[in-house]
């Protein structure tokens, strides 16, 4: 159950959602599992065979939130499929879990077009297709700050204060499902970046605000923002679908943009080496796109402690089906 926050503990500052920390690891390190493959419910059972399971994240408490990326108004594989979010939740059943959330919030652009701020979801048949599976759906309107805790931490350097997705913070897992797309202003958008999705809409937009204002300090702000809004909620276990990749343009399907196929998942509990994985893959498929770009997040992003970007700590499982 989530619970009901009065008034004055919506402004009463937390600290971040403290997380599990890492629970698949192999030998010592952290584990990162690369499927290969088009049928994405095949995939997802090799790549949870491959990472020992989920009975590790079951047995931490009734309940799990599953954070797409639906930023954009378009559909796949510009945001999340929703049939493989369905897999998701069917492996967290199969492995003796219950209560499956998914829950988003697009920017303010869709809500500005279109004057609904479930519309992405709905452009996606998400509530149908969850209705169909028995799975919560929840679409949080981006600017309604009931919705969102304040929340501290004496580590960041950007951000005094992030305002993050209540349902978030208070969920015994969250399985983090991002795409793996370019992005205009961070780049690359993957794993840490998923999260801009769970943060009050006015801060997501002072970051981008603060990018455009100053070249290099603005960068330096919204880099490091990218780290602290992840850093907020701290998910137990991230999947990336990159059976679909965005190259050259993004995050939106724009002009410009090439959609290649990939054919691959991956699967890990260290945010920082999943997103190391996914630039070396982007850069693979996409020429303008340098990994040093990305740099300065994912060493801030390890100084949290969020992962390593050093793969060569990190031990790589790569399966076929």
């Amino acid at each position: 159950m989530i619970p009901a926050y009065g008034l004055s503990k919506e402004r009463a500052p937390h600290g971040p959602r403290v997380g599990k920390g890492n629970l698949f690891s192999a030998d010592g390190k952290p584990l990162l599992v690369i499927v290969e493959g088009s049928d994405g419910d095949r995939m997802l059972a090799k790549g949870m065979e491959a990472l020992g399971g989920l009975e590790s994240l079951v047995a931490l408490g009734e309940g799990m939130y599953l954070k797409p990326n639906y930023g954009s108004h378009r559909d796949y594989p510009t945001g999340s499929d929703p049939h493989f979010l369905v897999s998701i939740a069917r492996q967290w059943r199969q492995s003796g879990g219950t209560g499956v959330t998914i829950c988003d919030s697009s920017d303010a652009y869709v809500l500005n077009r279109y004057n609904d701020h479930e519309y992405v979801f709905k452009v996606n048949q998400m509530f149908d297709i969850g209705k169909a599976a028995d799975i919560e759906v929840i679409c949080t309107h981006p600017k309604e700050e009931t919705e969102y805790i304040p929340v501290r931490s004496g580590k960041w350097v950007a951000n005094s204060e992030i305002k993050v997705n209540r349902r978030f913070l208070s969920a015994p897992v969250i399985i983090n499902q991002p795409m793996l797309k370019r992005h205009g202003e961070a780049h690359m958008t993957c794993a840490l970046k998923n999260f801009f999705g769970a943060v009050f809409q006015p801060q997501r937009k002072h970051a981008h605000d603060r990018l455009h204002g100053n070249a290099v300090k603005g960068e330096d702000f919204f880099m490091r923002t990218i780290a602290e809004f992840a850093d907020a909620l701290r998910p137990e276990l991230t999947i990336v679908d990159a059976r679909k990749i965005m190259t050259r343009r993004g995050p939106s399907l724009k002009e410009g943009s090439v959609i290649v196929d990939a054919h691959r998942l991956i699967i890990s509990g260290d945010l920082v080496a999943t997103d190391a994985y996914c630039a070396q893959l982007l850069a693979d498929h996409d020429d303008t796109f340098h990994q040093e770009t990305i740099l300065k997040t994912l060493e801030y992003a390890q100084s949290l402690g969020l992962g390593t970007r050093d793969l060569t700590q990190v031990n790589i499982v790569e399966v076929s089906t």
